[in-house]
């Protein structure tokens, strides 16, 4: 199966941008919380995004490359034999 590419340079350029400015929020929202006394919650937020979210991230990025689909047509491949897929929907 052929792996997708952008369609044009434009819609990779818009998808970054975009990217961009959603990280640009979680920052301003870091700030903002710690200017009004939310440090202890900060630093809360930070230890669960470095334990729970880049591992499930490196997770989720490593079985769609060993797979080399979406991510129903992964965990497909991943468990075959599982009930209660989308297909089953």
């Amino acid at each position: 199966m052929q792996r997708e590419n952008w369609a044009s340079r434009l819609g990779f350029i818009l998808a970054a941008m975009g990217s961009a400015v959603g990280l640009g929020n979680i920052w301003r929202f870091s700030y903002v919380a710690g200017e009004n006394g939310g440090g202890a919650f900060l630093i809360l937020y930070i230890v669960s995004v470095l334990v729970i979210g880049i591992p499930l991230l490196l997770v989720e990025v490593s079985i769609g490359r060993k797979a080399q689909q979406d991510i129903v047509g992964s965990y497909k491949k991943l468990a075959p034999k599982q009930h209660g897929t989308w297909s089953d929907i």
